[in-house]
């Protein structure tokens, strides 16, 4: 394909992902994570950062939101477009990656430097599948850190496949530690890909020098990496103690539980089937997932080039690690995690649907494979319905055509608190009811204040004469919360409002407390 017409279709894959990005990005409401992230980004800067270190997460994502929030504004659309630009630089990403790392000379092989040639078609494809998929459409609409980290993880690649090939470039090394500091400040599953770098990177060197100890530590690739894996250590050790410390709390407690072969299965399923399933799922699908993922990984590893084990480095030796340490150390399975991994099962897809001959066939596997992810993502977004399931955004509309000012609205979880209090206009009166136990650091403790949260006592001294509870009563992701309502208040009426992705309903439950009025404090 001419170069001008190549380019032309890899504009046009870009520009079909950041479309179909930006056309859903405000078409639901803001679940827990993302109005976490908002509540977050609302603090002063260094009291921000200090939250930070008592949640679960690296700071960079907060400190991005903050400064764009303070420019862009706090709409739902104005908090994920940021993730939006961040998936649809993925795209481009992954096209770069993919036309090095399938070049038809290997970055280990004898035509590196001026005999390369790109892999135009891989690259295309690859970008393409990630453009369309619902995996990465689903986490780059969402206010949070994980198309950024989908993002720095094949910048950084792409970037690390150029200095092995420049072998003693210091411009493209110096650029590889950047992004993978830059990485290691996004999620904390970079460490894993950071891993899987460094360990082809290490077998890569050791197969170039015949397993020559002296010529190892003498050639320029050594040195390079070195400086740079001391760049990364020591830009990311400022932020060890605090990391140690949130490993602890998971380490106490957590919402992950221990990995068995359906989690597996789930995740496969997740990656190239629906991102968001639930127990009802069929078994049958799962398996055939799973065995898919495993039959493409068993052939892209027959005859495979450097190109192809890096590849394979990056998409499995992340979700091996996390097995490793979720047996051995801290519970971290979680699906949405592995978006920065995904991003490479498809490169791996592309390389073999880049090695079929003869070129019709190849044509005919790369437009099946890329119509079918289209008819999943389809299927998909068709089956969320997002517009019949308003959820809190619906609930807070109900409510603000009702309230009247001064009376109170308790939502019976800090998940539903931080997302009313960001769906409502009037925040006032709005808190978390609490039963005397402390909040645990995954249901957003670190962005609660003190005067969020209404107990027992101040229920029963209530003195409105109408108050609101916001409840969910048919989701047990977290466990179940009530408000246990005083014995004065009488319910007039309810409405339930459905969430997308199984989140159950949002109720608003209105009360007339008429006998508060007679009550005395204490």
């Amino acid at each position: 394909m001419a170069s001008a017409a190549h380019f032309a279709l890899v504009f046009v894959l870009v520009l079909a992902g950041a479309l179909v990005r930006l056309w859903l990005l405000d078409a639901r409401s803001l679940w827990f994570d993302e109005a976490f992230s908002w509540r977050l980004v609302q603090f002063p800067l260094g009291e921000m950062v200090e939250r930070i270190g008592l949640d679960n997460h690296p700071p960079l994502y907060f400190l991005l939101l903050k400064g764009w929030v303070a420019v862009a504004g706090d709409s739902v659309f104005a908090l994920r477009f940021p993730s939006a630009v961040f998936g649809t630089a993925a795209v481009v990403g992954t096209y770069l990656f993919a036309a090095d790392v399938l070049a038809a000379d290997s970055p280990a092989g004898p035509g590196t430097g001026a005999a390369w040639r790109p892999a135009r078609g891989a690259g295309a494809l690859a970008a393409a599948l990630v453009a369309v998929s619902a995996f990465q459409i689903r986490y780059s609409c969402e206010a949070r850190m994980y198309a950024l980290a989908a993002m720095l993880a094949v910048f950084s690649s792409w970037a690390l496949v150029r200095s092995l090939r420049a072998e003693n470039g210091l411009g493209w090394w110096s650029t590889y530690a950047t992004s993978a500091l830059l990485l290691a400040y996004t999620h904390y599953y970079a460490l894993f890909t950071l891993a899987s770098q460094g360990a082809f990177v290490l077998l890569w060197l050791l197969f170039r020098v015949n397993f020559q100890g002296g010529e190892f530590l003498r050639h320029p690739v050594f040195r390079y990496a070195l400086a740079a894996a001391a760049l990364v250590v020591a830009g990311a050790s400022p932020w060890l103690p605090v990391f140690l410390r949130q490993r602890g709390q998971v380490q106490a407690e957590y919402w992950t539980r221990p990995v068995d072969f359906w989690d597996v299965a789930g995740l496969c399923y997740a990656a190239f089937v629906a991102p968001e399933h639930g127990p009802a799922t069929p078994r049958a699908g799962q398996l055939l997932a799973v065995d898919l993922c495993a039959l493409g990984l068993w052939f892209l590893r027959r005859k495979a080039r450097a190109g192809d084990w890096l590849v394979m480095f990056l998409g499995f030796g992340p979700f091996a690690l996390c097995l490793l340490v979720s047996a051995a150390d801290t519970k971290v399975f979680a699906p949405r995690y592995f978006v920065m991994a995904h991003m490479f099962w498809l490169v791996g897809l592309a390389s073999l649907v880049g090695r079929a001959e003869p070129a019709p066939t190849r044509l005919t596997l790369a437009a099946s494979a890329l119509a079918l992810a289209v008819g999943l993502s389809v299927q998909f977004w068709g089956e969320a319905d997002l517009p019949g399931k308003p959820g809190a955004r619906a609930a807070a509309a109900f409510l603000a055509g009702r309230r009247r000012p001064g009376e109170p609205v308790i939502a019976s979880s800090p998940q539903l608190f931080f997302v009313f209090l960001y769906h409502n206009a009037d925040r006032e009166g709005i808190k978390y009811f609490s039963d005397g136990r402390p909040v645990v650091h995954y249901l957003g403790a670190a962005a609660l204040k003190a005067e969020d949260v209404i107990d027992g006592g101040g229920l029963r001294t209530c003195q409105a004469r109408r108050a609101w509870v916001v409840d969910n009563l048919t989701d047990n992701t977290w466990g179940l919360h009530t408000v246990p309502v005083p014995p004065h208040w009488v319910e007039v009426r309810r409405r339930s409002f459905p969430e997308v992705f199984g989140l159950g309903d949002v109720t608003v439950i209105e009360y007339e407390t008429t006998a508060a009025a007679n009550l005395k404090p204490g």
